[in-house]
């Protein structure tokens, strides 16, 4: 059974439900002038835009919720970067050089050539083998005193945790609002703006800019929790100062060390 049925037949039954109640206890309920009653159409209204207001809470919560998560993870990330750097600084001079170079090259990927890719929805794989590669000069680095063997295990633990962060940040790439509250959410904003027009709202100027005012603002709503819904992806997407920050800690790591 598709995933999908259960919240279908749901959806289903409930406009089965208030159709049943509305043809059959609200038959002929009209007001003296032959207008329906004010009451039933307030209700239905506030009905509408309670529901849009549920999904787009919903969309902008849990979008902005995934947002800041993948921001703390760059950081994490660049964090954990930066302590591979320090921790290399007390392996053999030619291993840490080596190592030093691979992980300044990594981190210019990831902030040059893999952020564009992450704006389109997935991870550059070369930028893995990047990773790799500072993990096997790692693994290959002599331990010949005990300092040594010392520095090399907390590079390997640092580096293990940029792995960490780095699965985290693709799997936030391909994390998103399921479809159906996006089409739910899109239908419920339709409904809200078309309910005064099906009313009958008279054309005059002032109702149109209103009516005009509340599809903006649907619109907008809608717009909104689309981007932000992209963690990667500008203008309220994740950008990539904590790496920049991390190359800059690496230059204040030579310059101590010199």
């Amino acid at each position: 059974m598709s995933p999908y049925t259960v919240p279908l037949l749901s959806t289903l039954g409930g406009a089965v439900f208030a159709f049943c109640l509305g043809r059959f206890l609200g038959a002929g309920r009209v007001t003296g002038d032959g207008e329906y009653g004010g009451q039933a159409l307030s209700l239905i209204g506030a009905v509408l835009l309670s529901s849009f207001i549920l999904l787009t809470g919903f969309q902008v919560a849990g979008s902005w919720s995934a947002l800041s998560s993948a921001r703390s993870g760059t950081y994490d990330e660049a964090r954990a970067l930066t302590d591979t750097y320090w921790a290399a600084g007390g392996l053999a001079d030619r291993d840490r050089a080596a190592v030093r170079e691979l992980l300044r090259q990594y981190t210019a990927d990831v902030r040059t050539t893999e952020y564009p890719e992450l704006a389109r929805g997935r991870t550059s794989p070369a930028t893995w083998q990047a990773l790799d590669r500072v993990r096997s000069a790692v693994r290959g680095a002599a331990t010949a005193r005990p300092d040594q063997q010392a520095a090399k295990a907390a590079a390997q633990s640092a580096l293990a945790t940029v792995y960490e962060t780095r699965s985290d940040r693709a799997a936030a790439v391909k994390a998103g609002i399921p479809r159906v509250i996006w089409l739910a959410m899109v239908v419920s904003g339709a409904f809200l703006i078309a309910f005064p027009a099906v009313l009958g709202l008279t054309t005059t100027a002032r109702h149109l800019v209103a009516l005009c005012f509340a599809g903006a603002a649907v619109a907008f709503a809608i717009a909104l929790a689309a981007q932000l819904n992209h963690p990667f992806r500008e203008p309220f997407g994740v950008g990539r100062t904590a790496f920049a920050f991390a190359e800059t800690r690496f230059g204040q790591m030579d310059a101590q060390q010199r």
